[in-house]
């Protein structure tokens, strides 16, 4: 049975759209559900003009809105923007709102862009890795990940190629590492596509990275060598089952380990 929340205060005929969350609010009730139970809360959806004339406009309060265009003038950060609104509204307890100033504090200093791959690296953390697959790729189409293809967008390949692996979709796998070392030149990010390829026991997937990054050979070389021993270890003495069932599970446990963060 779902709670019912009561609104005290005035609700709006049009309401404000949180982009992070796709989902439309209507009353500070609503917004302080969202902020509470959001696995995320990115400053760019809340920290901007639009927001606090809603408040003004469509909610009514106009003290309130003068306050945060304050702390919008001040620059201040998510946490003592929220202030304000948690003083305004009195829908969590004191301990809730301990726990949530908490939350706000740790999203600070994260851009929306951070704060939207933290959204998706939960998924890999909860091993929903389906759901995560879509969320990095709904990501990798945000105009903010297109333009600036820096390591954040490296480490957003990287970790779909994580997640791609958690699946053993090796080819995809590999794919999505080569493209998030081309730009975060992180070597482990180099290392877990040569893994992602010999566990797929395909030629060509070992080539293909070998041909890409040429300036990187020793590398590639020293990194499927040391696996191929690894598997090679494995195999000897080890059916298929014990193989598939332990050892492979162990590997792939890593992956979730190597999640960039």
């Amino acid at each position: 049975m779902g709670q019912l929340i009561l609104c005290k205060s005035p609700r709006a005929k049009t309401p404000f759209y949180i982009e992070s969350g796709k989902v439309n609010i209507y009353s500070l009730e609503e917004l302080m559900y969202f902020v509470q139970s959001a696995r995320f809360v990115a400053r760019d959806d809340f920290m901007k003009a639009e927001f606090v004339d809603w408040v003004d406009r469509e909610i009514g309060m106009k003290e309130l809105a003068v306050m945060l265009r304050q702390k919008l003038e001040a620059q201040v950060g998510l946490k003592d923007f929220f202030l304000p609104i948690e003083a305004a509204n009195g829908y969590l307890t004191t301990s809730e709102l301990q726990i949530l100033n908490v939350q706000l504090q740790k999203y600070d200093h994260m851009s929306g862009l951070e704060a939207k791959k933290f959204y998706a690296d939960q998924f890999m953390y909860q091993e929903k890795y389906v759901q995560a697959i879509s969320t990095y790729r709904r990501l990798l189409n945000d105009e903010a990940v297109i333009s600036e293809q820096g390591h954040v967008a490296g480490d957003i390949w990287s970790n779909l190629g994580c997640a791609y692996a958690k699946l053993q979709d090796f080819a995809e796998a590999v794919d999505c590492f080569a493209r998030g070392y081309v730009l975060n030149h992180r070597i482990e990010t180099l290392q877990e596509a040569v893994d992602a390829a010999c566990l797929s026991g395909e030629q060509r997937l070992l080539d293909g990275l070998a041909m890409r990054f040429t300036a990187n050979a020793s590398q590639i070389a020293a990194e499927r060598t040391h696996m191929e021993q690894l598997l090679q270890q494995t195999l000897s003495g080890a059916d298929a089952t014990h193989f598939e069932g332990q050892q492979l599970a162990r590997w792939l446990e890593s992956y979730t380990d190597q999640c960039e963060d």
